[in-house]
């Protein structure tokens, strides 16, 4: 090969390897894909028992489990996804209107590709959002749920803080985006995520709604989240089985973070295995 010529293939190799590295999470030995609804979904599994699925919340990626995974794989067998369009999972919908319902829809069919019965979920935020909608659409689907900092619609508070603190290019390189997603999924995340301060019809989670959930829940809610601490209390009131967690000065992200880590897994734990099946 002649000198130069090598030194453009280096070049080209070094670009390349740097690109493939910032593109995306990179796939793990035990991650698996399976496609539902026109989209392949990512998740990876761990340990053996019950199924426990986990969902991470809007702009992330199942990573913001792994603090957690160990102590939940010591009980469940544990499925961790990448939501569509998100990490390594692909989404066909390439607009920037991005539906909760349509990934509950993704939910409910991975369940039943992979054969699982009366599973239990923890869902955060987006992921709390999408939970809720699929345990309305298949209530006997689902023994346990645990929404986290979710929400049945978007509140006028919600909607400023996204217009004010949610511009798409300072939310795209402020939450490296490309780092986890790749620049193309990174930046329309950022555009969707945008659009929701005035995107209606979703969530839009009704009482009556809410009255059909069979599932055990464990609500849980930082008194200090951006989505009013109301959501909660309206979501407790509305769950046939529902119990409350308001947890104090506690953010958006209310299970992460010293005691609050802690406190989240022992209290999370408790219940999914029915230590809180007391009647209120």
């Amino acid at each position: 090969m002649k000198l130069g010529h090598f030194f453009t293939f280096l070049i080209c190799v070094t670009f390349l390897s740097h690109s493939i590295v910032r593109a995306q999470a990179p796939v793990a030995s035990n991650g698996k894909f399976v496609e539902v609804n026109g989209a392949k979904i990512y998740f990876e599994e761990y340990g053996q028992g019950e199924p426990l699925i986990l969902l991470h919340g809007f702009g992330r990626t199942l990573k913001d489990w792994k603090p957690y995974i160990p102590e939940f794989s010591k009980s469940y067998h544990v499925i961790a996804w990448d939501m569509r369009g998100h990490g390594r999972s692909t989404n066909p919908d390439t607009s920037k209107i991005f539906l909760h319902a349509t990934a509950a829809k993704d939910l409910i069919a991975l369940i039943k590709q992979l054969s699982l019965k009366k599973v239990k979920v923890i869902g955060h935020s987006s992921g709390g959002i999408t939970l809720l909608y699929a345990s309305i659409k298949e209530p006997d689907l689902f023994e346990a749920i645990v929404p986290i900092s979710a929400q049945v619609y978007y509140s006028v508070q919600v909607r400023e803080f996204i217009k004010n603190n949610a511009k798409p290019e300072a939310y795209y390189e402020f939450n490296e985006l490309e780092k986890q997603h790749g620049e193309i999924k990174g930046r329309l995340i950022a555009r969707q995520f945008y659009h929701f301060h005035e995107l209606y019809g979703d969530p839009s989670i009704t009482i009556d709604q809410l009255n059909t959930i069979k599932a055990r829940t464990l609500i849980i809610h930082g008194d200090n989240d951006f989505v009013p601490v109301s959501q909660a209390w309206e979501m407790y009131n509305s769950i046939p089985n529902a119990h409350l967690w308001i947890v104090p000065d506690g953010w958006h992200m209310p299970h992460i973070g010293g005691a609050n880590e802690t406190d989240f897994i022992r209290k999370t734990l408790e219940f999914l295995k029915g230590d809180w099946n007391k009647e209120r």
